[in-house]
């Protein structure tokens, strides 16, 4: 008798008539989605330990509060307006203090790469201002810059520009000598060779400062807001923890944390769409 058992099976890779582009998207989703599943399974079982605690009178929720009510206290701050202002107003001493760091530290680098003499002579004073801890100038910021969003800009810069210098230069040195030495040899000058090849080549040096400096001045904006501020969710972490209300602190520091992530995937789109730019630039 025939076999009229039609259940799926595993296809075989040899007779998947599926396009290539459709098999290679296919074998990477799988792998995604799987870590992804592990992700929220680990993050389903620290709330579930943290709330477990806290039902067992193991943890008290005076100190640290429960994921209950971070997660009732944040489905309430969803629906304010004010939640939205305060990320764009975090979000813009954010960006615009990273921008000008970008731009001051990628200049700064490439005019060290440009005059060597000049990075020996500022290098140890550079090193001394990267020591310093910026966090513990913040008081000083806000007496130069007020309590407006330039003291938070300030600190952001503070704590970026440093990141990007050090990156980029970092990048610069480091690209290979002998493309540089075979793009000379075909007749290429110094300027050139800076455009077309230590530049680009150094891309991926300056998109890894770029994920770190971002985090930075994430960092450096809600610290200012912290200290003082009339907007912003540094504010509003502020005014929770001068009330002890814990639950209100954890809330707003999931928003800080999903705001983090959010830049950080972005940033991880962006270094993949330019992974191969330096190289081909280069080349």
């Amino acid at each position: 008798m025939p076999n009229t058992v039609t259940a799926d099976r595993p296809q075989d890779p040899a007779t998947d008539t599926a396009p290539p582009v459709q098999r290679k998207r296919r074998r990477a989703v799988l792998p995604a989605l799987r870590l992804l599943g592990l992700r929220l399974l680990f993050l389903l079982a620290a709330l579930a330990l943290w709330q477990g605690g806290v039902e067992l009178g193991i943890i008290d929720p005076f100190y640290v509060s429960e994921p209950t009510a971070v997660l009732s206290r944040l489905s309430e701050l969803v629906f304010t307006q004010q939640l939205y202002s305060d990320i764009a107003f975090t979000l813009q001493n954010t960006l615009v203090g990273f921008a000008i760091s970008a731009v001051a530290g990628v200049g700064t680098a490439c005019l060290f790469y440009k005059v060597p003499l000049l990075q020996k002579i500022v290098d140890p004073y550079i090193l001394a201002l990267y020591s310093t801890p910026r966090l513990a100038l913040a008081p000083l910021f806000i007496i130069w810059f007020g309590i407006g969003p330039a003291s938070k800009i300030a600190l952001v810069v503070s704590l970026c520009y440093f990141v990007m210098l050090l990156n980029t230069y970092s990048g610069l040195m480091n690209v290979d000598k002998r493309l540089i030495n075979q793009v000379k040899m075909m007749g290429g000058g110094d300027w050139f060779v800076f455009r077309k090849v230590s530049l680009p080549a150094s891309v991926p040096w300056v998109l890894a400062g770029t994920r770190v400096g971002m985090g930075f001045a994430l960092m450096g904006a809600v610290v200012g807001e912290l200290i003082i501020s009339e907007h912003g969710l540094g504010l509003r972490l502020s005014r929770a923890s001068g009330l002890f209300d814990t639950t209100t602190v954890f809330a707003y520091l999931v928003v800080v944390a999903v705001l983090g992530m959010v830049i950080d995937q972005l940033l991880r789109v962006l270094e993949k769409s330019l992974a191969g730019w330096g190289i081909t630039t280069a080349v």
